[in-house]
């Protein structure tokens, strides 16, 4: 359970609770933010990975670090953030009513309402964190 202001959000508290269609897109996000990321810590991450496969000559690995570059690079000006996304999948009740609809979409009207109530970053990479380990 998370309070946001007045608001009261329940997730499901491990992956095995989840329904099965919500653990898909779950587990999509999840490798999304482990391959790529959205954010510039996973782009400096990516720049570094280039050098250190070009200092050893690994062309081919430089490549596709460059591919997955240019999609970090996407997610961050389309505002697309994965590992948001994976933790929106974490919702079961927003004030008490069960959250149904998962699309892409209405995740990321979740991620805007909880962030105009305040939700901070740390919420959302503990949260997903404690359920990829459970």
């Amino acid at each position: 359970m998370l309070k946001l202001g007045k608001h009261k959000i329940e997730f499901y508290e491990s992956i095995d609770s989840m329904p099965f269609c919500r653990f898909n897109s779950f587990n999509k996000f999840v490798m999304l933010d482990a391959e790529l990321g959205s954010d510039v810590m996973a782009f400096d991450q990516k720049v570094g990975k280039i050098f250190q496969f070009l200092g050893k000559e690994m062309v081919k690995d430089a490549l596709n670090e460059m591919y997955n570059l240019r999609n970090t690079y996407h997610n961050i000006l389309s505002e697309n953030n994965v590992r948001g996304l994976s933790f929106a999948c974490l919702v079961r009740k927003i004030d008490g009513e069960l959250m149904e609809d998962f699309s892409v979409d209405n995740l990321k009207v979740i991620l805007e309402k909880f962030s105009s109530w305040g939700l901070e970053i740390g919420h959302v990479k503990n949260k997903t964190t404690d359920v990829k380990k459970n």
